[in-house]
């Protein structure tokens, strides 16, 4: 079985305060899989990179945590973001990004642990999984992590961000059990998820930027519209 893993991400300029929330994220998910990553420059946070929980710290050099997560909700519009402060005064700006929530640096250690427990109620209940079986092992995929799946000879590749399996199933029996509109098929061999496209050019259409699929040309206007409908 494929746990779940929690990505989150945590960016802020001061060390001491850097490690002091990423102690707390550590410890509340101490029995549960995650990956952690911290930052102490926003101009080298991936903005690309797919993370389920992003910290940040509003008054920051360079680019301010406002700016990063405003960019950022423009490619992941299911992240949640948690603006992380000690100039209370700024928590009024962030509010047109519409945060999952605020935490001030003066109240972190009284915070945190609600913040903590309204995120993981969030990842748990609140994102869809799918279940695949192979060689009678049971495979649980957040439907989110998956950017698209790819037939030949009556099996299919589910891909993922850095890995894959394949199940043997054709691409229309695993296009049901997805049962998502996000999921929709861009030519005869693919199934995309229209959430994880970021541009079309030509027939090619690209996913999370680093991953290209070709799409079928009499599908093209199609696929715009998929584009137009998930991306509104």
């Amino acid at each position: 079985m494929i746990a779940m893993v929690y990505k989150i991400a945590i960016v802020d300029d001061e060390e001491n305060d850097l490690k002091h929330v990423c102690h707390h994220i550590s410890d509340f998910f101490s029995s549960t899989d995650i990956k952690l990553n911290t930052y102490m420059n926003a101009l080298q946070f991936p903005i690309d990179r797919d993370f389920n929980v992003l910290f940040l710290d509003i008054d920051m050099p360079h680019v301010s945590g406002l700016e990063l997560a405003k960019e950022y909700k423009k490619r992941h519009q299911n992240a949640l973001i948690i603006f992380i402060t000690s100039h209370n005064e700024l928590v009024y700006k962030a509010c047109n990004i519409h945060p999952f929530d605020f935490i001030r640096k003066e109240n972190l250690d009284i915070e945190m642990p609600d913040v903590l427990e309204e995120i993981n109620y969030q990842l748990s209940h609140l994102h869809p999984n799918v279940t695949f079986y192979i060689n009678g092992n049971a495979y649980i995929l957040r439907k989110e992590s998956i950017l698209y799946c790819e037939s030949f000879n009556h099996q299919t590749e589910i891909h993922f961000d850095t890995s894959s399996i394949t199940v043997n199933m054709q691409l229309g029996d695993v296009e049901k059990t997805l049962d998502s509109n996000h999921f929709k098929r861009v030519g005869r061999s693919y199934l995309a998820n229209m959430k994880k496209v970021t541009k079309l050019e030509g027939t090619t259409l690209y996913i999370n930027e680093h991953y290209q699929i070709p799409i079928s040309r009499r599908k093209k206007k199609l696929v715009i519209e998929y584009m137009k409908e998930v991306h509104q």
